[in-house]
């Protein structure tokens, strides 16, 4: 699922026009902005009477990281469109659950942060 969320982001073209290959998981490797990091906040294992369904419903959060609220912003817009809800072999679902801003930092390096939470229907691995 991992490697399925990071290569829509890299994917596209928007948002690699903005980010590059700033797309990580779990930390920002580097000072450059604007950065996307992605975090597993949960994975919870789908089951039938029978067994394993073989699904997983994870919680992803998405921190998108701007040194201006613009920048932050413009790259948010790019990556919400880039996680489609069609399935696909891996992702099953990819779901927008909330969107919020907030600041971080101080001069002279101002750390401005969108955060998307998306809901990921997945083929267990």
């Amino acid at each position: 699922m991992e490697e399925a969320i990071s290569n829509l982001l890299l994917g596209n073209t928007r948002v690699a026009g903005m980010a590059g290959d700033r797309v990580n998981w779990a930390a920002r490797p580097g000072p450059d902005l604007p950065a996307i990091t992605l975090h597993r906040i949960t994975g919870q294992r789908d089951a039938t009477m029978s067994g394993r369904s073989g699904l997983v419903s994870s919680t992803v959060q998405i921190d998108v990281w701007g040194s201006t609220y613009s920048q932050a912003k413009k790259l948010a817009r790019a990556a919400i469109p880039a996680l489609p809800q069609t399935p696909g072999a891996i992702l099953q679902g990819v779901f927008i659950n909330s969107e919020s801003d907030s600041f971080e930092g101080d001069d002279p390096t101002p750390l401005y942060r969108t955060r998307i939470d998306i809901s990921v229907w997945h083929q267990e691995i």
